[in-house]
């Protein structure tokens, strides 16, 4: 029997999939458990309207994401940091830099989407990746300076 799933089945597949499987397991365990619909012509209908929808909004939030990416794309942060030879005390960590390009250029940026592999606890420029989208990333600079001319 053909069923569209209505949630993810592990195992089976994801929402929205047109999967055929064994008439027992559709109307005793899919069926009833609002998992899945029998795949009849409305049901397949509605399921390409939802991927035709999924699409555009996919579509949509990678063209923000690109439009992201411009903005940032070459800009330097600067962060003042306390310092005794050389180092700074304390270090810049992911959830700084992603608060900072929110406050200044008002793009969300998730700190999970700093990707650093440890924080930075060094004088001078420093290039980070930041992924915007998982097809769209760019890079800027995090210039940390001595706080107070030292």
């Amino acid at each position: 029997m053909d069923v569209v799933l209505k949630q993810d089945v592990a195992g089976l597949g994801k929402a929205g999939d047109l999967v055929k499987v064994k008439d027992g397991y559709a109307r005793n365990y899919l069926i009833p458990r609002g998992l899945a619909v029998p795949a009849t012509e409305g049901a397949l209908r509605q399921r390409r309207t939802l991927k035709d929808a999924q699409q555009k909004k996919e579509l949509r939030i990678k063209a923000e994401a690109e439009k992201h990416a411009d903005k940032l794309r070459g800009k330097t942060l600067v962060f003042h940091a306390k310092t005794g030879n050389g180092r700074i005390f304390g270090s810049i960590t992911s959830q700084d830099i992603a608060k900072k390009i929110q406050s200044e250029f008002k793009i969300p940026v998730d700190k999970r989407r700093v990707l650093l592999s440890e924080n930075l606890k060094q004088l001078g420029a420093h290039t980070v990746e930041i992924q915007l989208h998982p097809e769209v990333r760019v890079e800027v600079i995090i210039d940390i300076q001595p706080e107070g001319g030292q």
